[in-house]
């Protein structure tokens, strides 16, 4: 929008202000039509669109023109130039020339502005209020800017609060995706080592592509895993290994390998087994359902503990040290951290070590 453009358009404003009709935005963005939602900086709601853009279709560069939308908004503070959040009582309506959107949009073409314009009009991020002429420009009343022709935000600054909501449960899903496929790659290769059949063999060997998908979902992973799981169950249970006389990654000390003491009872879980299920959200996504008795408890932290490639050995050190409770919550960060966490069996040992409370 030139300094031109905004004085040839002030006076034919000012008339279509002067008419008695109410301002809606059937013609051009008012304020007074703006719809209400709860202040949001842009920066919090750049990330948000950010973090959904796949989700909703939208390349890298339609993300960009969002931002450069978004920086035309008049949030800077006179006075302490510092960034003021979005408001509904700021104009919403971006009547800038597509040249200065162009240059804030990293210096893309007019052409690629319009198809990208086009693309977020299409998903019901912004609205095109166009003038008679084509041509964008505010409205005035009074000496005061009450709306323009140009490009409206409104669309975009309605459905904030739910952006915001579906980026944050997006990213829970992302770290979800990385606990699940860090654990699914460190028993691919557990399950490699097996003595598996061609046709095993080949599907182990295609669930590195199958996780690593952009379009994987959390729940096509946890599939993934229980398939994974079954499979090393299977072959272990067929061709049952030697029984090793010392663990590794013990500090050193010999830890005898012992028949683990599941009591095969229907005793409630009590006392210190007694656990809230959602304050370990790693190992609630591989098991939903809280165990109901000590002997379903004990299965979970020994699946469990195998699924982190931790001997059982150490796992029974460890209740008999801390108990079943403790355990599973160290077992808990041990998977939200799988990736950093290089040697699993070690990390649990130091913690059981140092009688360490979770």
């Amino acid at each position: 929008m030139t300094h031109q453009n905004s004085v040839a358009h002030g006076a034919g404003a000012q008339e279509t202000c002067a008419q008695p009709a109410p301002l809606t935005g059937a013609s051009y963005g008012a304020i007074c039509d703006q719809p209400r939602f709860a202040p949001i900086s842009r920066r919090d709601l750049m990330v948000a669109v950010n973090t959904v853009a796949r989700d909703l279709g939208l390349r890298a560069a339609s993300v960009v023109v969002i931002d450069a939308l978004l920086s035309c908004l008049p949030c800077r503070d006179p006075k302490t130039r510092t960034d003021r959040p979005i408001t509904p009582d700021m104009l919403l309506t971006i009547y800038a020339a597509n040249d200065t959107l162009c240059f804030r949009a990293r210096g893309i073409t007019d052409r690629q502005l319009r198809r990208h314009l086009a693309k977020l009009e299409d998903i019901g991020m912004i609205q095109r209020r166009d003038s008679a002429n084509g041509k964008r420009f505010p409205v005035h009343r009074a000496g005061k800017i009450v709306g323009a022709f140009g490009i409206d935000l409104s669309p975009l600054l309605a459905q904030a609060a739910t952006l915001v909501d579906r980026a944050r449960k997006r990213r829970e899903q992302d770290a979800e995706l990385r606990g699940l496929r860090a654990i699914i790659g460190r028993l691919r290769q557990d399950c490699l080592a097996l003595p598996l059949d061609e046709a095993q063999r080949d599907w182990v060997e295609q669930t590195r592509a199958l996780v690593r998908r952009a379009s994987i979902t959390p729940s096509a992973a946890r599939d993934l895993l229980r398939r994974i799981q079954t499979l090393i169950a299977t072959r272990t249970k067929a061709n049952p290994a030697p029984e090793p006389e010392q663990t590794p990654a013990t500090d050193g000390q010999n830890v005898r390998h012992k028949e683990r003491n599941i009591p095969d009872t229907k005793k409630p879980c009590d006392g210190e087994d007694r656990l809230d299920w959602s304050e370990m959200p790693t190992l609630a996504s591989f098991y939903p359902d809280p165990p109901r008795t000590r002997h379903a408890l004990h299965q979970i932290i020994f699946g469990f503990g195998k699924m982190l490639g931790i001997e059982d050995a150490l796992i029974t050190a460890g209740m008999a040290r801390l108990g079943g409770s403790q355990v599973l919550r160290c077992l808990d960060r041990i998977a939200e951290d799988i990736e950093r966490i290089k040697h699993p069996s070690g990390y649990f040992n130091r913690i059981v070590m140092s009688d360490a409370r979770i």
